[in-house]
């Protein structure tokens, strides 16, 4: 299922993107069951502990995001230099990569589990959660070279249209945490009973053997991009180039990131219960985006290449394809998602306040999926063009400018349920900026009024 640059370039674009697509899709869903997997065992040891790890989720999430926009800013890189026929330097963008894993791992070894504790207080933890959530985050923390290594290998392959690696790679770990799990956290046979620790340890297990996986392909023959350190030469201009799309899509999702702590603020008035329904709703939407998440990598890859070769046409024709298929998947799964939504939440609580609460949001939720759609595309296809600060803005304005203020005015008149109503109003305003701007960058590309700004890094000595 692998896909060349000849298919990416020529191909039928329906058909390439899903291609690229389908191989992302089921490595993202298996990422995914990472953590739906430690939520449903932890969730049979109670909704405290289950609350701990929704908490815990957001430095998490913070890991995940400067990882996965660091990914998309060198996959990004990769596919525009592979289009322009440039692979030595493609080569070369790769290999820069690993000294920011070293000097992103370091960091947060390091500096996260000292200040963890005070983060967790800052954000209203309560005595009773603050033990599993610190219990749990500071194994992710110790682990997060392997975290970082799987997230940023995955973008070089994915810039090449490599995406079958990244998905043996995550289908790997997550076997690996799925066996792990229930022996660790309830005990079984010769393992301790560690319960939200022993999670923690089998997802850093689990994402390390996925590494050996991701080594083995990184620095093997038989990609297209190829790593090899003998023949590295630092240029600062691949790290700017690397940062130009990493920087502010890292930048947008940690204003996610931080809209994520701000809702468990917002929803501390409403005690632990509602904190539980928030992380299995939360679960549920990151379960039904996943396909989305897949066709926005293609789309990124696509965009990529075809603009690294000067097809402007196509790279329109592109993301108008991709957008009216995203949207009209998420309507089928919002669906899915109405009518089952009291059988979704029972899988995780069965206490009736969690249920209440969970059922009236994973409806109001449904309605925004197919924004939520558009955003992840129109973001992918400004960072496949290289500019980074339109698919932040599209991200920023999301969660800080639309959302959290709507949320916080709506559950001031109307209670919790405002909450979910502002989170769905931001995907939609946000989508309709996204939508505007990409039109008009399309239109300027085609007339020639903006020209693609070329790669410029020099030759290797």
């Amino acid at each position: 299922m692998r896909t060349t640059p000849q298919q990416i370039l020529g191909g039928p674009i329906l058909p390439t993107l899903l291609r690229l697509s389908v191989p992302a899709i089921i490595a993202f869903t298996f990422h995914t069951t990472f953590n739906f997997v430690d939520r449903l065992f932890v969730s049979r040891l109670g909704a405290v502990e289950l609350g701990a790890l929704g908490m815990a989720f957001t430095v998490q999430s913070i890991l995940i995001t400067i990882g996965s926009g660091t990914g998309i800013g060198a996959s990004s890189l990769v596919a525009r230099f592979i289009g322009a026929g440039k692979k030595e330097q493609a080569n070369n963008a790769a290999e820069h990569t690993l000294l920011i894993i070293l000097a992103l791992s370091v960091l947060f070894t390091i500096a996260g589990p000292l200040l963890s504790r005070p983060l967790f207080v800052l954000l209203g933890a309560s005595e009773q959660m603050l033990p599993y959530i610190l219990s749990y985050v500071n194994i992710i923390l110790y682990g997060s070279f392997f975290q970082f290594f799987a997230m940023i290998g995955n973008g070089i392959l994915r810039g090449e249209g490599n995406t079958v690696t990244p998905m043996q790679v995550m289908v790997v770990g997550t076997l690996v945490n799925i066996v792990l799990d229930p022996l660790l956290i309830f005990g079984i046979g010769p393992f301790p009973a560690l319960g939200v620790q022993g999670a923690a340890i089998a997802t850093v297990i689990g994402r390390a053997v996925s590494c050996i996986v991701l080594a083995a392909s990184l620095f093997g023959k038989k990609n297209i991009v190829v790593l090899n350190m003998r023949a590295f030469r630092y240029q600062g201009a691949i790290i700017r180039g690397i940062f130009a799309v990493g920087g502010p899509t890292v930048m947008g999702q940690l204003s996610n990131s931080l809209g994520l702590t701000l809702l468990f603020i917002l929803l501390k008035p409403y005690g632990d219960m509602a904190k539980s329904a928030f992380t299995l709703g939360f679960t549920y939407q990151q379960v039904a985006v996943l396909p989305i998440i897949g066709i926005a990598q293609g789309t990124l890859t696509m965009t990529g290449q075809n603009f690294g070769a000067g097809k402007i046409r196509r790279v329109k024709s592109l993301i108008k394809k991709s957008l009216l298929f995203c949207m009209g998947l998420m309507c089928a799964f919002a669906l899915v998602m109405i009518l089952g939504r009291g059988a979704f939440v029972r899988v995780f609580s069965d206490l009736p306040e969690v249920i209440r609460i969970g059922r009236t949001m994973l409806l109001i939720f449904a309605v925004g999926f197919p924004f939520l759609a558009a955003r992840f595309i129109l973001s992918s296809f400004f960072q496949g063009l290289g500019k980074g600060f339109a698919a932040f803005l599209i991200n920023f304005s999301y969660i800080l400018i639309f959302a959290m203020p709507l949320a916080l005015l709506l559950s001031r008149l109307i209670g919790i349920e405002g909450i979910w109503i502002g989170i769905v109003a931001g995907n939609l305003l946000s989508s309709v900026l996204g939508a505007g701007w990409a039109g008009i960058t399309g239109r300027r590309l085609e007339s020639g009024i903006e020209e693609p700004q070329p790669i410029i890094i020099r030759a290797q000595p």
